[in-house]
């Protein structure tokens, strides 16, 4: 199924990641910026060597002239601009309704002290909706988070507070590591998290996981897989 149109304009090299956000690349025999739109760490992608899809982004005030979208890995493209995220899910959801029917749909609603990704009318009420992306797989595990989040503990704790009051609480992770079977909490990265992701399915958090492929030239679904914690 497909979700998304979002070719490369450019094949480039990782060379470095000077911060979260900035990776040099050697693009066309010269060393160039590039912007990183993933603040996790991504262990086993970012290595010296790694080819990198660009997409051409120049505008007036902007530091780079590209960003990364993808860095291939045991063959394929692992899809790694977070900034497509709410597009691609918006577009699941519609094309999937992997949570149901919904009347309505709202994106980035107030939720308690911040905001959600989605809220979505459904004939049963409201249901609160975040998503996660994954880009870190060990075998055929998808892990999630792959660097400390309070961000994401916080959201889990506001879908956690609309259980208790009656209400459906959603996490939908979007998962780009073609080789994954299932997903689970990073323990080793963030205790607090995968607690809190247990304790929130047992309370009737609906949490849904797929598997997305980039070729290059498109997002697309392939599979729904589990998510254990």
């Amino acid at each position: 199924m497909h979700l998304l149109d979002i070719p490369y304009d450019e094949e480039g090299e990782f060379l470095s990641r000077p911060n979260r956000f900035l990776v040099r690349v050697l693009l066309k025999g010269r060393e160039e910026e590039a912007h990183l739109h993933d603040p996790g760490r991504l262990p086993d992608l970012v290595q010296p060597g790694r080819p990198l899809a660009l997409r051409y982004a120049a505008r007036p005030g902007r530091r780079t002239r590209w960003d990364v979208l993808a860095v291939r890995i045991c063959g394929y493209w692992c899809f790694c601009h977070s900034g497509y995220h709410r597009r691609v899910a918006a577009n699941l959801l519609f094309l999937k309704r992997p949570f149901g029917e919904f009347s309505d749909f709202e994106a980035e609603p107030r939720a308690g002290q911040g905001r959600l990704d989605f809220k979505l009318e459904t004939f049963g009420g409201p249901l609160w909706l975040e998503v996660k992306g994954v880009t870190w797989a060990r075998g055929r595990t998808a892990l999630f988070p792959d660097a400390p989040t309070e961000r994401g503990l916080r959201h889990l704790q506001t879908l956690r507070s609309f259980l208790r009051e009656g209400q459906r609480a959603g996490l939908l992770f979007l998962v780009f590591r073609k080789e994954a079977e299932e997903v689970r909490p990073a323990e080793e990265i963030q205790p607090a998290f995968a607690q809190a992701l247990r304790e929130a399915l047992s309370e009737g958090l609906e949490a849904r996981a797929f598997v997305l492929t980039y070729d290059g030239r498109g997002i697309f679904l392939a599979r729904e897989i589990p998510v254990r914690a």
